[in-house]
Protein backbone atom coordinates (compact mmCIF):
# COMPACT_ATOMS: atom_id res chain seq x y z
CA UNK A 1 0.00 0.00 0.00
CA UNK A 2 1.06 3.56 -0.96
CA UNK A 3 1.06 5.93 1.91
CA UNK A 4 3.15 8.34 -0.20
CA UNK A 5 0.31 11.12 0.75
CA UNK A 6 1.13 11.63 3.95
CA UNK A 7 4.44 13.29 3.96
CA UNK A 8 4.47 16.51 6.13
CA UNK A 9 3.50 19.75 4.77
CA UNK A 10 6.14 21.73 3.36
CA UNK A 11 6.14 23.89 6.78
CA UNK A 12 7.84 21.04 8.17
CA UNK A 13 11.10 21.79 6.23
CA UNK A 14 11.05 25.20 7.93
CA UNK A 15 11.45 23.89 11.25
CA UNK A 16 15.18 24.51 12.74
CA UNK A 17 15.57 22.82 16.14
CA UNK A 18 17.29 24.28 19.21
CA UNK A 19 20.38 23.13 20.39
CA UNK A 20 19.52 21.84 23.94
CA UNK A 21 16.37 19.55 21.73
CA UNK A 22 18.59 18.04 19.85
CA UNK A 23 20.97 16.94 22.27
CA UNK A 24 21.06 17.55 26.57
CA UNK A 25 22.55 16.42 29.81
CA UNK A 26 20.41 14.20 32.24
CA UNK A 27 22.54 13.63 35.23
CA UNK A 28 25.21 14.19 33.87
CA UNK A 29 24.60 11.49 31.19
CA UNK A 30 24.14 12.95 27.17
CA UNK A 31 20.99 12.57 25.77
CA UNK A 32 19.51 13.12 21.96
CA UNK A 33 16.48 13.65 20.03
CA UNK A 34 17.77 14.61 16.31
CA UNK A 35 19.68 11.92 14.44
CA UNK A 36 20.31 13.63 11.38
CA UNK A 37 21.48 15.60 9.85
CA UNK A 38 23.46 17.05 12.87
CA UNK A 39 27.28 16.92 14.09
CA UNK A 40 28.00 13.58 16.78
CA UNK A 41 30.11 13.87 19.60
CA UNK A 42 33.05 12.29 19.67
CA UNK A 43 32.04 9.94 22.28
CA UNK A 44 29.01 8.63 19.82
CA UNK A 45 31.33 8.21 16.80
CA UNK A 46 33.62 6.08 19.10
CA UNK A 47 30.38 4.16 20.71
CA UNK A 48 29.00 3.79 16.55
CA UNK A 49 32.51 2.50 15.49
CA UNK A 50 32.35 -0.27 18.64
CA UNK A 51 29.01 -1.57 17.51
CA UNK A 52 30.00 -1.81 13.74
CA UNK A 53 33.32 -3.55 14.71
CA UNK A 54 31.20 -6.10 16.95
CA UNK A 55 28.64 -6.59 14.14
CA UNK A 56 31.68 -7.09 11.61
CA UNK A 57 33.28 -9.38 13.92
CA UNK A 58 29.87 -11.85 14.57
CA UNK A 59 29.19 -11.53 11.15
CA UNK A 60 26.16 -9.97 11.49
CA UNK A 61 23.80 -9.25 8.38
CA UNK A 62 22.25 -5.80 8.82
CA UNK A 63 19.37 -4.71 6.56
CA UNK A 64 19.67 -2.03 3.40
CA UNK A 65 18.47 1.21 4.99
CA UNK A 66 20.91 0.84 7.72
CA UNK A 67 23.03 3.78 8.63
CA UNK A 68 25.08 5.14 11.82
CA UNK A 69 22.30 7.19 12.85
CA UNK A 70 20.08 3.95 13.35
CA UNK A 71 22.94 2.73 15.51
CA UNK A 72 23.78 4.88 17.44
CA UNK A 73 19.71 4.70 18.34
CA UNK A 74 20.73 1.61 19.52
CA UNK A 75 23.79 2.71 21.59
CA UNK A 76 21.38 5.00 23.17
CA UNK A 77 18.43 2.33 23.96
CA UNK A 78 21.50 0.02 25.79
CA UNK A 79 22.87 2.84 27.48
CA UNK A 80 26.14 2.53 25.84
CA UNK A 81 27.13 -1.29 26.97
CA UNK A 82 27.78 -2.64 23.46
CA UNK A 83 26.73 -6.23 24.73
CA UNK A 84 23.77 -4.89 25.61
CA UNK A 85 23.44 -3.14 22.46
CA UNK A 86 24.29 -5.77 20.28
CA UNK A 87 22.12 -8.02 21.79
CA UNK A 88 18.97 -5.24 21.62
CA UNK A 89 20.00 -5.27 17.45
CA UNK A 90 19.74 -9.10 17.25
CA UNK A 91 16.60 -9.21 18.70
CA UNK A 92 15.13 -6.26 16.77
CA UNK A 93 16.63 -7.93 13.40
CA UNK A 94 14.39 -11.43 14.49
CA UNK A 95 11.68 -9.17 14.86
CA UNK A 96 12.24 -7.50 11.36
CA UNK A 97 12.23 -10.85 9.61
CA UNK A 98 9.00 -11.84 11.61
CA UNK A 99 5.84 -11.73 9.20
CA UNK A 100 3.95 -11.27 11.96
CA UNK A 101 4.60 -7.86 13.13
CA UNK A 102 5.49 -6.80 9.39
CA UNK A 103 2.72 -7.83 7.30
CA UNK A 104 -1.07 -7.01 8.17
CA UNK A 105 -3.21 -9.53 9.01
CA UNK A 106 -7.15 -9.74 8.51
CA UNK A 107 -7.18 -9.89 12.18
CA UNK A 108 -4.60 -6.66 12.29
CA UNK A 109 -6.96 -5.25 10.41
CA UNK A 110 -9.30 -5.54 12.43
CA UNK A 111 -7.86 -3.76 15.21
CA UNK A 112 -6.87 -0.90 12.82
CA UNK A 113 -10.40 -0.16 11.12
CA UNK A 114 -12.94 1.85 13.41
CA UNK A 115 -16.66 0.79 12.07
CA UNK A 116 -20.05 0.67 13.23
CA UNK A 117 -20.96 -2.50 14.94
CA UNK A 118 -24.39 -2.21 16.82
CA UNK A 119 -24.08 1.30 17.29
CA UNK A 120 -20.54 0.71 18.99
CA UNK A 121 -17.16 1.88 17.58
CA UNK A 122 -14.48 -0.93 17.12
CA UNK A 123 -11.37 -0.13 16.65
CA UNK A 124 -8.04 -0.20 19.24
CA UNK A 125 -5.45 2.24 17.45
CA UNK A 126 -5.08 4.94 14.60
CA UNK A 127 -3.31 7.80 13.92
CA UNK A 128 -4.40 11.14 12.89
CA UNK A 129 -3.68 14.13 12.78
CA UNK A 130 0.04 16.26 13.72
CA UNK A 131 1.14 18.19 16.68
CA UNK A 132 2.38 21.65 16.22
CA UNK A 133 5.79 20.47 15.24
CA UNK A 134 4.02 17.89 12.94
CA UNK A 135 4.89 14.83 14.85
CA UNK A 136 2.59 12.43 13.84
CA UNK A 137 -0.21 11.62 16.44
CA UNK A 138 -1.10 7.57 17.43
CA UNK A 139 -4.42 6.88 19.27
CA UNK A 140 -4.96 3.92 21.58
CA UNK A 141 -8.49 2.87 23.26
CA UNK A 142 -7.66 1.10 26.12
CA UNK A 143 -11.51 0.52 26.35
CA UNK A 144 -11.61 -1.63 22.93
CA UNK A 145 -9.03 -3.65 24.04
CA UNK A 146 -9.71 -6.80 25.58
CA UNK A 147 -8.03 -8.72 28.53
CA UNK A 148 -8.16 -11.40 26.98
CA UNK A 149 -4.60 -12.03 26.23
CA UNK A 150 -5.31 -14.30 23.00
CA UNK A 151 -6.28 -10.82 21.58
CA UNK A 152 -2.14 -9.92 21.63
CA UNK A 153 -1.08 -10.65 18.48
CA UNK A 154 -3.52 -9.25 16.04
CA UNK A 155 -2.92 -6.50 18.35
CA UNK A 156 0.99 -6.18 18.02
CA UNK A 157 0.37 -6.77 14.45
CA UNK A 158 -1.80 -3.56 13.75
CA UNK A 159 0.43 -1.67 16.29
CA UNK A 160 3.85 -2.69 14.33
CA UNK A 161 2.12 -2.52 11.00
CA UNK A 162 0.91 1.08 11.41
CA UNK A 163 4.37 2.44 13.00
CA UNK A 164 6.46 0.99 10.29
CA UNK A 165 4.15 2.91 7.59
CA UNK A 166 4.38 5.62 9.79
CA UNK A 167 8.08 5.17 9.86
CA UNK A 168 8.56 5.28 6.53
CA UNK A 169 6.05 7.93 4.75
CA UNK A 170 5.28 10.55 7.79
CA UNK A 171 8.79 11.03 9.20
CA UNK A 172 11.91 12.81 7.93
CA UNK A 173 15.03 13.34 8.96
CA UNK A 174 15.93 16.16 11.25
CA UNK A 175 12.85 17.98 10.71
CA UNK A 176 10.44 15.17 12.36
CA UNK A 177 11.71 12.15 13.76
CA UNK A 178 9.84 11.24 16.17
CA UNK A 179 5.93 10.57 16.91
CA UNK A 180 3.27 11.82 19.81
CA UNK A 181 1.10 8.87 21.42
CA UNK A 182 -2.37 9.38 23.10
CA UNK A 183 -3.73 6.22 25.47
CA UNK A 184 -7.47 6.89 25.69
CA UNK A 185 -7.79 5.85 29.51
CA UNK A 186 -11.72 6.47 29.82
CA UNK A 187 -13.95 4.19 31.09
CA UNK A 188 -11.45 2.15 32.32
CA UNK A 189 -11.61 0.31 35.84
CA UNK A 190 -8.97 -1.26 38.05
CA UNK A 191 -10.47 -5.43 36.36
CA UNK A 192 -11.00 -3.74 32.86
CA UNK A 193 -7.01 -2.72 32.42
CA UNK A 194 -5.16 -5.28 30.18
CA UNK A 195 -1.71 -5.28 32.05
CA UNK A 196 -0.64 -7.92 30.55
CA UNK A 197 -1.28 -6.65 27.21
CA UNK A 198 -0.05 -3.06 27.90
CA UNK A 199 3.27 -4.44 29.36
CA UNK A 200 3.79 -6.19 25.60
CA UNK A 201 2.96 -3.44 23.65
CA UNK A 202 5.51 -1.15 25.88
CA UNK A 203 8.06 -4.18 25.53
CA UNK A 204 7.55 -4.26 21.58
CA UNK A 205 7.57 -0.85 20.80
CA UNK A 206 10.46 0.38 23.58
CA UNK A 207 12.44 -2.42 21.55
CA UNK A 208 11.70 -2.21 18.05
CA UNK A 209 11.16 1.70 17.59
CA UNK A 210 13.76 3.53 20.12
CA UNK A 211 14.11 6.76 20.27
CA UNK A 212 10.99 7.26 18.36
CA UNK A 213 8.84 8.79 20.93
CA UNK A 214 8.45 12.49 21.71
CA UNK A 215 5.74 12.07 24.32
CA UNK A 216 2.61 10.16 25.62
CA UNK A 217 -0.44 11.32 26.67
CA UNK A 218 -2.42 9.23 29.74
CA UNK A 219 -5.41 10.50 28.99
CA UNK A 220 -8.53 10.46 30.93
CA UNK A 221 -7.16 8.25 33.75
CA UNK A 222 -8.44 6.53 36.39
CA UNK A 223 -7.51 7.65 39.85
CA UNK A 224 -6.15 4.07 40.82
CA UNK A 225 -3.65 4.53 37.23
CA UNK A 226 -2.63 7.82 38.76
CA UNK A 227 -1.77 6.67 42.15
CA UNK A 228 -0.63 3.67 41.75
CA UNK A 229 1.52 5.09 39.09
CA UNK A 230 5.39 4.57 40.07
CA UNK A 231 4.17 0.56 39.41
CA UNK A 232 3.49 1.27 36.25
CA UNK A 233 6.88 3.77 35.74
CA UNK A 234 9.22 0.69 36.54
CA UNK A 235 8.25 -1.03 33.44
CA UNK A 236 9.03 1.66 31.20
CA UNK A 237 13.14 2.67 30.52
CA UNK A 238 13.54 5.71 32.73
CA UNK A 239 13.88 8.08 29.93
CA UNK A 240 11.20 6.81 28.43
CA UNK A 241 8.99 7.06 31.57
CA UNK A 242 9.69 10.77 31.89
CA UNK A 243 8.01 11.91 28.58
CA UNK A 244 4.50 10.53 30.36
CA UNK A 245 2.03 12.67 31.19
CA UNK A 246 -1.01 12.50 32.68
CA UNK A 247 -4.19 14.38 31.00
CA UNK A 248 -7.09 14.99 32.90
CA UNK A 249 -9.25 16.61 30.37
CA UNK A 250 -9.09 16.52 26.51
CA UNK A 251 -8.49 20.09 26.45
CA UNK A 252 -4.76 19.86 27.80
CA UNK A 253 -3.81 18.04 24.62
CA UNK A 254 -3.88 21.75 23.24
CA UNK A 255 -0.60 22.98 24.51
CA UNK A 256 1.61 20.24 22.07
CA UNK A 257 -1.36 19.92 19.48
CA UNK A 258 -3.42 22.40 17.61
CA UNK A 259 -7.59 21.99 17.71
CA UNK A 260 -7.82 21.27 13.71
CA UNK A 261 -5.99 18.19 14.34
CA UNK A 262 -7.78 17.14 16.62
CA UNK A 263 -11.65 15.48 16.47
CA UNK A 264 -14.13 16.61 18.76
CA UNK A 265 -14.55 14.05 20.90
CA UNK A 266 -10.86 15.09 22.18
CA UNK A 267 -12.02 18.65 22.08
CA UNK A 268 -10.52 19.84 18.36
CA UNK A 269 -12.18 20.79 15.11
CA UNK A 270 -12.15 17.46 13.22
CA UNK A 271 -15.06 15.68 12.75
CA UNK A 272 -15.35 12.08 14.71
CA UNK A 273 -14.19 10.58 11.78
CA UNK A 274 -15.66 6.52 11.56
CA UNK A 275 -13.15 4.97 9.24
CA UNK A 276 -9.46 6.08 9.97
CA UNK A 277 -7.73 3.60 8.36
CA UNK A 278 -5.77 3.54 5.58
CA UNK A 279 -4.64 7.01 7.37
CA UNK A 280 -5.95 9.96 6.33
CA UNK A 281 -4.06 13.25 5.82
CA UNK A 282 -5.44 15.83 7.74
CA UNK A 283 -2.80 18.48 5.79
CA UNK A 284 -4.62 17.73 2.56
CA UNK A 285 -6.81 21.07 1.94
CA UNK A 286 -8.84 20.50 5.06
CA UNK A 287 -9.53 23.56 6.43
CA UNK A 288 -10.89 24.07 10.17
CA UNK A 289 -14.38 25.83 8.94
CA UNK A 290 -14.78 22.41 6.53
CA UNK A 291 -13.95 20.46 10.00
CA UNK A 292 -16.70 21.94 11.73
CA UNK A 293 -19.04 20.91 9.76
CA UNK A 294 -18.20 17.66 7.91
CA UNK A 295 -20.88 14.76 9.63
CA UNK A 296 -19.70 11.74 11.23
CA UNK A 297 -19.44 8.95 8.91
CA UNK A 298 -19.24 5.45 8.96
CA UNK A 299 -18.50 1.99 7.30
CA UNK A 300 -20.33 -0.98 8.12
CA UNK A 301 -18.22 -3.16 5.99
CA UNK A 302 -14.49 -2.60 4.86
CA UNK A 303 -14.99 -1.99 1.25
CA UNK A 304 -18.48 -3.53 1.19
CA UNK A 305 -21.75 -1.23 2.45
CA UNK A 306 -21.21 2.33 3.41
CA UNK A 307 -23.54 4.71 5.47
CA UNK A 308 -24.78 7.59 3.69
CA UNK A 309 -24.14 10.62 5.15
CA UNK A 310 -23.59 14.32 3.63
CA UNK A 311 -20.74 16.14 4.01
CA UNK A 312 -19.55 20.01 3.04
CA UNK A 313 -16.82 20.11 0.19
CA UNK A 314 -13.31 18.71 1.69
CA UNK A 315 -10.34 17.16 0.18
CA UNK A 316 -10.74 14.03 2.47
CA UNK A 317 -9.58 10.92 1.46
CA UNK A 318 -9.86 7.48 2.93
CA UNK A 319 -7.81 4.80 0.82
CA UNK A 320 -8.30 1.42 0.50
CA UNK A 321 -5.65 -1.20 -1.56
CA UNK A 322 -8.14 -1.30 -4.68
CA UNK A 323 -10.72 1.39 -4.21
CA UNK A 324 -11.44 4.14 -1.81
CA UNK A 325 -13.98 7.49 -1.27
CA UNK A 326 -14.26 10.71 -2.45
CA UNK A 327 -16.11 13.10 -0.07
CA UNK A 328 -17.47 15.52 -2.56
CA UNK A 329 -19.64 19.12 -2.26
CA UNK A 330 -23.14 18.24 -0.52
CA UNK A 331 -23.32 14.65 -1.94
CA UNK A 332 -23.26 11.28 -0.18
CA UNK A 333 -20.09 9.51 0.35
CA UNK A 334 -19.56 7.78 -2.70
CA UNK A 335 -17.37 4.25 -3.23
CA UNK A 336 -15.25 4.32 -6.17
CA UNK A 337 -13.42 3.00 -8.67
CA UNK A 338 -9.63 2.99 -9.20
CA UNK A 339 -8.53 6.01 -10.89
CA UNK A 340 -6.56 5.35 -14.30
CA UNK A 341 -3.02 5.46 -13.44
CA UNK A 342 -3.11 5.36 -9.72
CA UNK A 343 -4.52 9.14 -9.25
CA UNK A 344 -7.44 10.34 -7.62
CA UNK A 345 -9.43 13.37 -9.65
CA UNK A 346 -10.33 15.21 -6.84
CA UNK A 347 -6.67 15.60 -5.37
CA UNK A 348 -4.10 14.30 -7.23
CA UNK A 349 -2.13 12.65 -4.43
CA UNK A 350 -1.97 9.17 -5.05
Amino acid sequence: MDFSYLKPPKQAMQIKHADEYIKYQVDGKLKRNVFYNVEFEEFEEEMIKKLEDLIRKRKVQLPEQWDKQTALKFCYSGNFDIEMTFQTLINYLKWKENPEYQILTSAGEDILVIVFIAFKKKGVIFSLGRDKQYRPLIFIQVSKISTNIEQLPPILNAMCVLLNYIQKFMLVPYYVEKWRIIVDLNDISLFRLPHQIIKQIIDVTQSNYTASLEQLHLLNPPFFLVAAWKLVEKLMHPETAKKIQFCKDPSYLQEYINEDQLMLRYKGTLPNIACLWPIINTYRGMGESNHRNMMESGVKQMGESVQKNHMVESAYLSMFESQYYTILTQKEIELSKPQVKGQCCACNIM
